[in-house]
């Protein structure tokens, strides 16, 4: 237990418990808005939505303008490629996205309609996957479904009659009817550049307007209507309301992922089902596990799908206490700050995936009654030391399938050993962290 006796401590201890908390789980972004519209004036200003502030108009605005990307364009109208549903991921709907000058990541999991694999077409080899990877191929062996998806197909085993179906052909597909909707990708992605798009995203989809964080806007609206003289109000409205312009360049940014759906859950990651934890409860574990999870396009040496467990980590997250969340959110905020002011070959070594397969592991092996506010400053401290000890030992196991590494491609030990240092430093630095919360979470 740290031993609490300086300033700088409780200083920081403060800023914890009063960091705002955004909604988590919602899966639409106009839903997500509208419910941190309604959270921000419970918690912060302790009264409910004013009457004028309409909670369906609210949505229908953001519906409207903000997040309306017509996703439905980039897909068909007749089978084989439809969309079937667009499912918000990411650190937007995770509650875990900063206050940074760029937007969230808000990240749109399409899953196809048309397709999907049983626990049956599982059970016969259909998701054929290499031993401790995450990766696998899909092969499709019902005649109807050949028949429908045959211009997907990988052309490598046809001849053979084998039907693999192929992720660079899905992608190519995205990627041509979003240019077809008369919309440009930018920057313009050829076939050898689209593997190079955002992590897991089949497409990522940019505006060239400058943007503003879609949930900063509309706090700086309410505080200035709320608390500030009238004629200041007004003078916001004229200057910055133009909703069209406005809301238009409100997402800069958003990534399209291709996904499949899969019944059941993978018998590679069975390990997670049945291994003994302190968190989640079994409740938790056995709604995950019927859920399902999906296989998104994911091109690698190790195979043409990646196995997603997205919405498995949504609904865990949706598991966590307010005083967790805060921890989640700050830990994310201290490593992101300074990594981003550290040189440049550090800036990008650790992702926020990796930071959140460490706080699943940590918050799966602390007891809930270990979570007060007297132990917030200890959990934190305890994230970051596990981190640095993942960089120095170059080995973090996935969340859901422990037995394949997440730093298994580490190219320069050193940069990692001198992250590692840093981040060791940085979690006995109360001050420093402290600015770090300050300026990613509380900032509105």
């Amino acid at each position: 237990m740290i031993q609490a006796s300086s300033d700088d401590y409780w200083t920081f201890k403060d800023k914890l418990l009063k960091m705002w908390v955004p909604a988590v789980g919602v899966q639409t972004a106009a839903g997500l808005c509208t419910r941190n519209f309604e959270k921000f004036f419970a918690e912060e200003i302790s009264c409910v939505m004013p009457d004028f502030l309409d909670r369906e108009m609210i949505k229908e605005i953001f519906e409207l303008y903000v997040f309306k990307q017509d996703l439905e364009s980039s897909f068909d109208t007749q089978p084989p490629f439809q969309l079937n549903e667009a499912i918000l991921t990411g650190s937007l709907t995770e509650g875990l996205f900063l206050y940074t000058a760029e937007p969230p990541d808000v990240d749109f999991m399409c899953e196809l309609k048309n397709i999907m694999f049983s626990k049956d077409d599982q059970e016969s080899g259909c998701l054929l996957l290499r031993d401790d990877t995450p990766f696998v191929y899909a092969f499709i062996t019902n005649k109807e479904t050949q028949h429908l998806w045959r211009e997907f197909f990988d052309d490598v085993n046809k001849e053979e009659g084998v039907h693999r179906l192929s992720s660079r052909k899905l992608k190519e597909k995205l990627q041509e009817n979003y240019q077809k909707s008369g919309r440009t990708i930018f920057p313009f992605y050829d076939n050898k550049q689209l593997e190079e798009v955002a992590e897991g995203a089949a497409l990522t989809v940019f505006n060239s307007k400058t943007a503003s964080s879609v949930i900063h806007y509309p706090i700086v609206l309410m505080k200035t209507f709320l608390f500030e003289p009238l004629a200041k109000t007004l003078e916001f409205l004229h200057n910055d309301w133009d909703p069209d312009p406005f809301f238009s360049r409100k997402l800069i940014s958003f990534d399209i992922v291709l996904s499949i759906f899969c019944e059941g859950w993978p018998f590679c990651a069975k390990e997670w089902i049945i291994r003994e934890r302190l968190w989640p409860d079994i409740h938790s574990v056995e709604k995950i596990k019927q859920g399902g999870f999906h296989i998104i396009p994911k091109s690698s040496p190790d195979g043409d799908f990646r196995l997603s467990f997205s919405c498995a980590e949504t609904t865990l997250i949706k598991t966590l206490t307010p005083l967790q969340l805060k921890v989640m959110r700050a830990f994310k905020a201290v490593v992101k700050y300074y990594q981003n002011t550290w040189s440049e070959n550090l800036k990008e070594i650790i992702s926020s995936y990796h930071l959140k397969t460490i706080a699943f592991w940590h918050f799966e092996k602390s007891s809930q009654e270990s979570w007060t506010e007297e132990t917030l400053v200890h959990h934190l401290v305890t994230l970051l030391e596990e981190l640095a000890e993942a960089l120095r030992m170059q080995y973090l196991p996935m969340y859901f399938m422990p037995k394949f590494n997440l730093l298994q491609d580490v190219d320069d030990p050193e940069l990692m050993l001198d992250l590692m240092e840093r981040i060791s430093q940085l979690s006995h630095n109360f001050t420093a962290m402290s600015e770090a919360v300050d300026n990613y979470t509380t900032r509105v």
